[in-house]
């Protein structure tokens, strides 16, 4: 598991790929930041497998 200060950043990232995949028109580019966001999730929980709880 990533630490305290890793995890804060990447839920900060997080928030600001939400933001972007929200207002994104562009499939291709919406899956790509969907790609994103799994990794980023599988950085804060790797034993977590519900990857599409984050979409």
């Amino acid at each position: 598991m990533a630490e305290v200060e890793e995890v804060t950043i990447f839920i900060e990232e997080l928030g600001r790929l939400f933001n972007e995949y929200k207002k994104c028109e562009n499939e291709s580019i919406r899956l790509q930041i969907i790609k994103d966001i799994h990794l980023l999730a599988e950085a804060i929980d790797p034993e977590n497998d519900d990857r599409d709880y984050f979409i």
